[in-house]
């Protein structure tokens, strides 16, 4: 009897001090009133009769149908104090009812009862994403839950107690809560009081670890976490915090834990296990996680959180993956800082959903609830974006430098590096891969990136875009710089407790036809030039992408364009040797030059790379394209360059352009250089002399006189593509018998003048060039009978047979 004095004595003690000290969130700056917030409620899906929210929840035990009264409701675009999308309320944050479940689910069946509506199929990959406004409130309600069940209560599967419906600490979704949160002298069944064959995510808002006691027979004790276990698995211990994100089957046994104290009859109350991983301090209640000024009010765009939900089935067995990422982006689809953003993957067993059944379509839907002693009466709302079987469509994003050939694509890590003058091109992507409808029209609102200019064509045209029309073709739409608007974009603050900021870009919007059927797609292309800030100095300037968003009325989603950075250093060549040259053919020219950077870089010892391309005289590009490296020297401002070409497979007589450019390891592209190169007229030159003979030499002949040629001499030169001469040299013609008798040769030109082949002397030249074809020139056409080559009878010869040689030489003149 003593001890138990002494017990109540120090409880008695200690509750004031307990209390004395017990935490307290202030909030010091002003709220938007509801109505600011659905006013600035991000797009969403038209609900139709694609879900459901019961108005009220039976006690399973007594078949009241109307035991509990659910918060929930559908709030469509146009009913009151909402003309912008349509809303689910959760909560009600403007009730008096301390104590609210409310919870709402794809309507699986279809007005036949088949279970073909909007389900969730576990034999294939699902995603879920909504938007939440948490309340006005730090210390709100107790959170909410996202739930795949296949419960054979259907869309009245709650948390219950003995079969009443039950708040506070269950989410809507656990067992072992009591309606009053008292202990109770009746052992209860955690397993068949939460919702069955279920999975859940849970997002808490408070760590509920209260124990009943003899002072206080509370039951608010559902996340106590400090128990120890032989085989944990990957439940967790001792890890709950405020804010924390964790899962587990609410129908399953090993789920909960039960805990009792005893005066006359034994008081129960009961936790449950958490699975891990656990993500604590996450942002989903009221404002918090941003921080403005007491006099300042939060902006109700803030209010609203994003939420997506990704499944992904087993490959084989029964093993799962489900994912949550939450906060991950604005409601404008602007991403958030990764610090602001929580994620993680679960593998969840799907036996615990459909045991050994082939039919794998289950119901998705949330729960949530408020009444736990910590917490207070306030709004959660949602509006969806996407759902699982409705319209299923993909948003792609991507940016190329068409300048230097490179693309990033959504979600790369690659950075994309343009200089000033690029040209760049934006698409933005749009695919219907499935559902059960038709996305209705889709008006896209394309934002556009900074830091690049949008003139167009001569005709003002800035890009396209493509769609399939009803009948299967493809249709093109142009796009003018005169549909250019601005658009309001979400600037996020430097930290992630920091408000966002918002600014106008330019930006369009354009109409995409209806799409249902798996291949429907559209591409939105934009093109424009780089253009970074002016500076004398070398900087690189990082441009954000910017968010394209879509709003149907089956569908919802955005796509951010990727992000890439501008580097203003411009790489410079300059030739060293001609821009003209005049070559022949098989000769190898050399395109010789200096590098450096215009703002005063230093070179990174990383290889360069040149690209060499040939033209012909019509402005045609032959193929082919030379390659080469160029090695500078690192820390060096200067650099030079020696290009060889060997000039095979070219036309003689013909001018070509070879097009030089560099690029360095930043992928930065020099200026062109064109050097031209005329290739020289493909030349020839031959002879060809027939053997040649004199008249013979009468005894009456007189000396000093010529004897003429006999027969045809034949002295033929053959000629292409040059200039050339002609001339001959001979010692005369000899006796065969007696070589000391000789007689003299002569050339006697047009005008009769004589010239003596003992020196070589000119015979014939040509100072025309006859570039396109071959030419023969027989000299001995333009000779008579009394000039040209003759022999001298100049001394009184002994008869016989007098022979000879002439030395021929035939040369190119300039």
């Amino acid at each position: 009897m003593k001890k138990r004095i002494g017990f109540l004595y120090l409880i008695i003690f200690l509750l004031p001090f307990i209390q004395l000290f017990k935490p307290t969130m202030v909030q010091a700056y002003s709220v938007p009133d509801r109505t600011s917030v659905y006013e600035h409620a991000p797009k969403g899906m038209k609900l139709n009769d694609f879900v459901t929210a019961p108005e009220y929840y039976t006690n399973t035990k007594t078949n009241d149908t109307t035991a509990f009264k659910s918060s929930s409701k559908i709030i469509r675009a146009g009913d009151s104090n909402n003309d912008s999308t349509d809303i689910i309320q959760l909560l009600d944050g403007s009730s008096t009812q301390k104590k609210q479940i409310g919870s709402f689910w794809g309507t699986v069946k279809d007005s036949n009862g088949n279970k073909t509506y909007n389900y969730f199929d576990l034999s294939k990959p699902q995603e879920i994403s909504v938007w939440f406004y948490g309340g006005s409130k730090v210390d709100g309600y107790d959170g909410f839950a996202f739930v795949l069940q296949n419960d054979d209560l259907g869309d009245q599967a709650i948390s219950r107690s003995n079969g009443v419906p039950t708040a506070g600490e269950t989410l809507g979704v656990w067992g072992g809560g009591t309606p009053d949160n008292k202990t109770t002298t009746t052992k209860l069944s955690g397993a068949s009081d939460g919702i069955q064959k279920s999975v859940a995510i849970e997002f808490d808002h408070y760590v509920n670890k209260t124990a009943g006691s003899f002072s206080n027979s509370v039951n608010d004790y559902l996340d106590y976490d400090k128990f120890s276990m032989s085989n944990p698995g990957n439940i967790v211990m001792n890890q709950l915090k405020t804010g924390h994100i964790a899962w587990n089957y609410p129908g399953d046994t090993a789920t909960y834990m039960e805990n009792s104290y005893s005066l006359i009859l034994n008081n129960y109350f009961y936790n449950i296990t958490h699975r891990g991983p656990v993500q604590n301090n996450s942002y989903f209640t009221g404002y918090d996680g941003l921080e403005v000024a007491n006099s300042e009010t939060q902006d109700p765009r803030n209010g609203w959180r994003h939420l997506k939900i990704t499944y992904t089935p087993p490959t084989t067995g029964t093993t799962a993956r489900l994912s949550y990422l939450i906060n991950d982006k604005f409601p404008d689809g602007t991403d958030k800082m990764q610090t602001a953003q929580d994620s993680k993957t679960f593998s969840i067993d799907i036996s615990k959903l459909i045991g050994t059944s082939d039919d794998k379509k289950v119901r998705w839907g949330f729960t949530a609830s408020t009444g736990s002693p910590e917490s207070s009466i306030d709004d959660l709302d949602m509006v969806i974006e996407k759902m699982p079987s409705i319209v299923d469509m993909k948003g792609t994003s991507q940016i190329t430098d068409v300048t230097k050939n490179s693309s990033k694509t959504l979600g790369s890590t690659k950075e994309l590096s343009t200089s000033d003058g690029d040209e760049i091109k934006l698409e933005q992507k749009l695919a219907y891969s499935g559902g059960i409808s038709e996305s209705g029209e889709i008006k896209a609102t394309v934002g556009l990136p900074e830091n690049v200019e949008y003139n167009g064509d001569a005709n003002g045209v800035i890009g396209k875009m493509t769609y399939q029309d009803e009948d299967g073709t493809t249709k093109t739409q142009e796009i003018n710089k005169s549909d250019l608007k601005d658009v309001t974009i979400t600037i996020p603050g430097k930290y992630e407790t920091d408000p966002p900021s918002y600014k106008t870009v330019k930006g369009f919007d354009v109409t995409i036809p209806s799409m249902n059927a798996i291949g429907d797609n559209s591409n939105i292309e934009v093109y424009g030039t780089v253009k970074g800030p002016e500076s004398s100095t070398p900087i690189t300037t990082s441009v954000s992408g910017v968010n394209t968003s879509y709003q149907a009325d089956n569908y919802t989603g955005d796509t951010m364009s990727p992000d890439f950075v501008i580097d203003n250093e411009v790489l410079h060549i300059e030739n060293t040797n001609s821009l003209s040259q005049e070559l022949n053919l098989g000769d190898e020219a050399h395109f010789q030059g200096n590098i450096s950077y215009l703002k005063g870089s230093t070179f990174d010892g990383e290889e360069l790379l040149s690209n060499l391309e040939v033209y012909d005289q019509d402005g045609n590009k032959l193929s082919g394209v030379q390659k080469g490296d160029i090695q500078v020297d690192k820390g060096v401002k200067t650099g030079t360059y020696d290009i060889p070409y060997t000039l095979n497979g070219l036309e003689a007589d013909k001018t070509y352009t070879f097009k030089l450019k560099l690029s360095d390891s930043k992928d930065r592209i020099s200026n062109t250089l064109e050097y031209k190169i005329k290739i020289k007229p493909k030349k020839n030159l031959q002879l060809e002399v027939d053997n040649y003979r004199f008249q013979t030499i009468n005894a009456g002949s007189k000396i000093g006189e010529y004897v003429k040629r006999s027969g045809n001499w034949d002295i033929d030169v053959n000629s292409t593509g040059t200039k050339w001469k002609l001339s001959a040299q001979s010692t005369g013609l000899f006796n065969k018998e007696d070589s000391s008798y000789s007689e003299p040769l002569y050339f006697i030109d047009k005008d009769l003048n004589a010239k003596s082949l003992n020196d070589d002397t000119l015979i014939a030249q040509q100072d025309t060039v006859n570039s396109g074809e071959s030419q023969n020139t027989d000299v001995t056409d333009a000779w008579s009978e009394e000039d040209g080559i003759l022999l001298k009878n100049e001394f009184p010869n002994l008869a016989g047979d007098y022979t000879g040689k002439i030395e021929w030489t035939l040369s190119e003149t300039i």
